[in-house]
C-alpha cells in the first residue's frame, strides 16, 4: 500500500544536491571483542547472503535484504565526518548512561570520491532545518528555485512529509517497521529516477551531521577505499575519554583485498585530518 500510494504520488519534488570530486565520506563497523577486519568486503556494504537475509531489516533508506552503503559526510556544524558516522553505527552511545566504565573499538573506512555523484536531499525536516547551516541553506535554494512554480506549495509540503520520516527521532532497536515510508520513498527513487543516493540529517547527532546511503552500484563506479583505522572510544569512572587510533592501514592491498595494519603514529595523523 505505502509502495503504491508514493507510486500514485503526481509532481513529485526531488531537489537534489552533488558529492564533488574530491570530498570523502567515512563509514564506521564496530568490532566484537578481539575482531579485525582484512578486507574492503569487512567494511563496504553488505554482500554475504547469509547477513543480508538474516540481520538487515528495515533501514531508513532500505528495504529487508537489501545492500545499501551508509556513511557521513563533512558538515558545517561537525567537521569529523568520523563522529558522525559512529554515533549513528554505535548502540552502545544511545545507553551510555547505563555505563560508568566501557570500552568500545571501532573501525573507519574512508572513501574518496572519484567522479560527481548527483543525489536527492532530504532538506525540510522542521528540526533540522533549526539545527543544520546545510538544511537551511539547501532549502533556500530550492524555494527560489520553485519560488514561480503553480506547484510551489505542492513541493514543499510533500518536502516535509518525506524529510520528516527520514528525520524520525522515535525508532528504537526492534522498531525498524518504522522504516517503511522512507525506505519505500528511497527506492521509488532509485527505481524510477536517474538518482541513486539520498544524503539526509543525521538523527544522533541531533541534525547537525549529515548523512549519505548509496546503492552498490554507485559505491563500486564512484568511491575509492583509502585509508582504514581501528579506533576506541573508552569511558572509566562516568569519564569519556578521547577518542584514539591506535591502529592504522594505509596499505590495502590489490583493490582492498589484505590490509597491512600498523600502530598509529602522529606522523600518520594526515590520514584523518
Amino acid at each position: 500500500m505505502i509502495k503504491i500510494s508514493i507510486r500514485d504520488l503526481k509532481d513529485k519534488a526531488i531537489p537534489t544536491a552533488i558529492l564533488h570530486k574530491g570530498w570523502y565520506i567515512d563509514r564506521v563497523r564496530i568490532n566484537e571483542p578481539g575482531q579485525v577486519f582484512h578486507s574492503i568486503a569487512d567494511v563496504n556494504y553488505i554482500t554475504n547472503p547469509k547477513i543480508l537475509n538474516t540481520h538487515v531489516g528495515f533501514g531508513r533508506a532500505n528495504e529487508p535484504r537489501q545492500a545499501v552503503f551508509y556513511g557521513s559526510i563533512l558538515s558545517e556544524e561537525i567537521q569529523q565526518p568520523r563522529a558522525v558516522a559512529y554515533f549513528e553505527t554505535s548502540d552502545l552511545l544511545s545507553n551510555l548512561h547505563l555505563h560508568s566504565e566501557v570500552v568500545e573499538v571501532f573501525t573507519l573506512s574512508r572513501w574518496r570520491i572519484k567522479e560527481n555523484i548527483e543525489i536527492v536531499e532530504m532538506i525540510y525536516s522542521e528540526e533540522a532545518l533549526k539545527q543544520s547551516k546545510y538544511v537551511s541553506d539547501s532549502v533556500k535554494n530550492q524555494q527560489v528555485k520553485y519560488a514561480h512554480m503553480p506547484l510551489k506549495d505542492h513541493y514543499d509540503l510533500q518536502g516535509r512529509f518525506f524529510s520528516e520520516e527520514f528525520a524520525r527521532q522515535d525508532i528504537q532497536r526492534g522498531e525498524n517497521y518504522k522504516y517503511k515510508i522512507s525506505a519505500a520513498y528511497a527506492n521509488d527513487l532509485w527505481n524510477n529516477t536517474p538518482y541513486k543516493g539520498i544524503t539526509y540529517p543525521s538523527v544522533k547527532s541531533l541534525y547537525k551531521g549529515q548523512n549519505v546511503a548509496l546503492l552498490p552500484e554507485i559505491v563500486d563506479r564512484y568511491l575509492q577505499l583509502e585509508v582504514v583505522g581501528m579506533f576506541k572510544f573508552e569511558r572509566k569512572a562516568g569519564i569519556n575519554l578521547p577518542i584514539d587510533c591506535f591502529k592504522i592501514a594505509t596499505d590495502i592491498g590489490p583493490e582492498g583485498s589484505n590490509f597491512k595494519w600498523t600502530d598509529f603514529t602522529p606522523s600518520l595523523g594526515r590520514y584523518f585530518s
